[in-house]
């Protein structure tokens, strides 16, 4: 039931994962105060979504770009180079946080460099991890390497949070540039043996060429293309995160916003303890649509709710089934997606599971500075339930798929 850690004996694997780990965690308590900040800066829901809007921009295409970097070049330096340029982000956001209102305009502008660096960060990082475990052992690290998400997201919302107040923004970013730092020095240790037919040695397309081919071939694959549209759909009409400092304020938990950020992330933790069973099903796609479809239920439940303990409950509910559908869509890309390829297919998956999120706190931002927080999150999560039944009618592909 438990599950397999056995990827964890290939010591590349283990020192990937756990540089990764450590940088997560910095990263993390930095996606909490820097919302944090820009609420009790302007006191708008507009202006905290439009942070992720700004985000969304610069992702969507430097996850494209990142995408093609990681096909053409080595991974590990691609790495490298991204994560000492996304240490000078924490950097900055100290220094900024010193002044007695930190500037509006520096944050919006390092949080668009994280975000761009970030795109080109994360292909390369989703293209290497399945070089650094045995071929059957794939679908074991589609559970395993959320995890690293998931512990950052439950420990480093409390603790960032009760670090601000405690000590002030300044060290908590301070330590964010730190565990990149300590990142390094684990990703320096990875060794893997390169293919030979890398096309980094012979790019025979230009850049634009080489996204094109990208996108045929997900166009080819109507399984994988539907499994992005699906968990872009329920990301943009329903992700919450943008909503959480002004929803700790409204229901007067402002020393409790932590835990907005932490009980999805919980949620996902223990589906991720008991995932051993996914192992075992070959019908990915119905699992897909229908954790993404009972995501959706929980933040309508999380929209009516009248309490704030039955908003974590909700949001408890959310993770776990968000969880579920993640497995499966990293065991379904995984495992079918041709090597050569495989930078440029990471940089479309980044498209759906990163802008999704960051595009729909937008969004939900301005809807609730429009009808309110809870009605956002309710009307949201209803027509998310609704868009996505249509798609995936339209594309029934991935509902049919079978390993």
């Amino acid at each position: 039931m438990f599950i397999d850690l056995s990827p964890f004996r290939h010591k590349n694997f283990r020192r990937l994962f756990l540089g990764q780990l450590i940088s997560a965690f910095g990263t993390q308590m930095t996606a909490v105060i820097v919302p944090f900040q820009v609420y009790f800066i302007t006191n708008s829901t507009f202006y905290t979504g439009l942070v992720s809007g700004v985000e969304f921009i610069f992702i969507f295409f430097s996850s494209l770009l990142g995408g093609v970097l990681a096909d053409r070049f080595e991974k590990k330096k691609i790495l490298i180079l991204a994560e000492i340029g996304l240490s000078i982000v924490p950097l900055g956001l100290a220094i900024n946080s010193l002044a007695a209102t930190p500037a509006l305009w520096i944050i919006f502008a390092l949080t668009a460099l994280a975000s761009f660096l970030g795109g080109i960060h994360r292909p390369a990082l989703e293209a290497l991890t399945p070089r650094l475990v045995a071929t059957d052992e794939i679908a074991k690290i589609s559970a395993l390497t959320p995890l690293r998400h998931i512990l950052t997201t439950i420990l480093s919302p409390m603790i960032g949070g009760f670090a601000m107040i405690a000590v002030g923004a300044f060290y908590t970013y301070i330590f964010d540039a730190f565990s990149f730092f300590i990142s390094l020095l684990f990703l320096l240790g990875v060794n893997y043996q390169k293919l030979s037919d890398n096309k980094a040695q012979t790019p025979s397309k230009s850049i634009v060429g080489e996204i094109i081919e990208g996108y045929r071939y997900v166009k080819s694959r109507q399984e994988i293309f539907s499994s992005y549209g699906s968990d872009f759909i329920v990301m943009v009409l329903c992700n919450p995160v943008a909503l959480y400092p002004a929803l700790a304020v409204a229901f007067q938990k402002e020393d409790a916003v932590g835990m907005l950020y932490a009980f999805p992330s919980i949620g996902a933790f223990l589906m991720t303890l008991t995932s051993r069973w996914t192992l075992s099903c070959k019908r990915y796609g119905i699992f897909i649509i229908g954790a993404a479809a009972t995501w959706s239920l929980s933040l309508v439940f999380v929209g009516l709710a009248p309490n704030f303990n039955l908003i974590l409950t909700g949001l408890f509910c959310a993770g776990f089934f968000d969880m579920v559908s993640g497995v499966f869509r990293m065991s379904l890309w995984n495992e079918t997606i041709p090597e050569a390829i495989r930078g440029r297919i990471a940089g479309f998956e980044m498209l759906s599971y990163s802008s999704g999120p960051l595009l729909g706190n937008a969004i939900l931002g301005f809807l609730a500075d429009s009808i309110g927080i809870q009605a956002a999150l309710f009307w949201g999560a209803l027509c998310s339930l609704g868009l996505l039944a249509l798609f995936n009618l339209r594309f029934p592909a991935l509902w049919k798929y079978s390993k």
